[in-house]
Parts: structure tokens; sequence; C-alpha cells
């Protein structure tokens, strides 16, 4: 195990979380799980603190020595509560989904050797307007600048910053919960379908992998070809 990568992985408890700690603990990879709560995480603690995001990365290092792929996976998924012009909505969304990742990234970079990684999970949402999702958009467009810029500045570290942006993913009881968005969806892609949290892991593992070596500052859709297709839902 010595030789295994050390992989931090923000909101590991939720769907898309779980298949994350799946594909690259498959890889032989240890995984560190990050969670608010001690019981569904190796490590617990607010990403919008501080103080919690030092005792994080102090802990991973602590016990690992390093850390070799950082993937910003949390945020705050709620959408469609309120309108564009929520000042404290939009505060709350972009301290969860955009400050978080620059704090815990922020505070990793001193321990990760060249060769190591960065990858942000982005959306869709952050390219294609949809209703009452300005917020959660321009958080993501946020994340998906904040990894352009850390492509540029951490380079001459041999660190590389890449992000996906998955389009709708499924999870049971979606196509039951809400059929016509599922239907629309699946209508407007060349596969005729969704996407599913394994294959978004799975182009997360790609991109922190050593066959991406060459891939930096990029944000790859995952999307069974949706934003190929020209065709809203």
């Amino acid at each position: 195990m010595a030789d295994s990568r050390v992989v931090l992985i923000t909101g590991a408890s939720g769907g898309l979380g779980q298949a994350l700690v799946s594909v690259f603990t498959e890889s032989g990879d240890v995984v560190v799980r990050q969670s608010r709560s001690a019981d569904r995480g190796d490590v617990a603690g607010d990403l919008t603190s501080d103080h919690d995001v030092q005792a994080i990365i102090d802990a991973v290092v602590s016990r690992h020595g390093r850390i070799d792929v950082v993937i910003n996976n949390a945020a705050d998924q709620m959408i469609g509560e309120t309108g564009p012009f929520d000042a404290e909505r939009w505060a709350t969304m972009l301290d969860a989904t955009l400050l978080s990742a620059v704090r815990l990234t922020s505070a990793a970079v001193p321990h990760m050797p060249a060769g190591s990684a960065v990858v942000n999970v982005s959306s869709l949402a952050a390219s294609v307007a949809f209703p009452v999702a300005a917020p959660y958009a321009a958080a993501k467009a946020a994340l998906e600048a904040l990894t352009r810029s850390l492509a540029l500045e951490l380079g001459d570290r041999g660190i590389r910053a890449n992000a996906v942006a998955p389009g709708l993913i499924d999870r049971e009881g979606l196509s039951r919960d809400w059929p016509s968005g599922f239907e629309a969806w699946s209508a407007g892609t060349p596969r005729g379908r969704v996407v599913t949290a394994d294959e978004v892991a799975s182009a997360v593992r790609f991109l922190a992998s050593d066959a991406a070596s060459g891939i930096s500052g990029v944000v790859l859709a995952v999307d069974a070809g949706w934003s190929a297709s020209g065709r809203i839902p």
C-alpha cells in the first residue's frame, strides 16, 4: 500500500460521493472520505469553516503523510427554493459550493507532491441556464473558472486541475419522482438516457490518473451527449 495514492473526497456520503469512493477504492487507492458527520466519513467537518478544513487536512496528513488527489465534490444541492435575487441564498450557495473548494484546495496544496491532481465536480448548469437555479449555476461557473486558474497557478508544482460537468445523474426513484424531467432529459441525449453516478465517477478517476497526465484546465461534460444535442428539456 506504500505506493497507493491518497485520495481525499469531499461530500463522500452522497450518491455521487459513494460512487467516487467505490471507483477509487477499486483502483487500489487509499480513500479518505470527508463528511459533515463523523459517522458518515473518515474525516468530519464543515467545509465552510477555515478551522474545520485545516483540521481535516491535518488529520489526513498526520495519518498518510501527503495528499495525492483532491476531489471537490461537496456542494449545496438545493435548487429552486428562491428566485435569483435572494442575497442570503447566494451567500450560502457560494460558500458551500465554491469557497469550500477554495479552502480545501488551498490547505491541501502544500501537502501535494508533483504528479498530484485536483478534480472539481461542476455541473452543466454552469453553462446552460435553468429556471430558479441562478445561485447554483453561478457557483458552479465560478468553480470552473477556479479550475482553469488552478491549472495555471499549480502547473509549476506539477499539480494538474480539471473538472467534470455532469448532466442529470440517475438515482433510484428519479424516473418515478420526476417523470416529465427524466423523460425530457433522456430524449435530449444521443444515448437516449441520463448518466449514472458510476459513469461520472469514472470520468473523475480518469482525470485524476496518469493516463490524463497531459490534461489540465479542462471541464469535461459527462452527460450522455446532452450538451452536444442542442435540445433543452
